[in-house]
C-alpha cells in the first residue's frame, strides 16, 4: 500500500510541476510577443507566432494519431 501511496503522491507532484512549467511558458510566451509588437519588430513576432503555430499543428496531430490508432 505504501508503494501506491507513494506512486500516487509523485504522480500528483509532476502534474502539478507540468501545469506550472505550462503556465510559465505561456506567459514567457506572450511576455515575448508583447516586446516584439512594441518594438514593432515584425520579424521576431512572425517567429513566435510561427512556433506557436507549430506546437499546436504537433498537438493536434499527436492528439489525431492517438485517436486513429484508438489509444484514446
Amino acid at each position: 500500500m505504501d508503494d501506491l501511496i507513494l506512486a500516487g503522491a509523485l504522480a500528483i507532484i509532476a502534474l502539478y510541476t507540468t501545469a506550472v512549467l505550462a503556465v510559465a511558458g505561456v506567459i514567457i510566451t506572450l511576455m515575448e510577443l508583447n516586446n516584439a509588437v512594441a518594438a514593432y519588430d515584425s520579424v521576431r513576432v512572425a517567429a513566435i507566432l510561427g512556433i506557436v503555430l507549430l506546437f499546436l499543428a504537433a498537438y493536434a496531430g499527436c492528439g489525431l494519431w492517438l485517436q486513429k490508432s484508438g489509444r484514446i
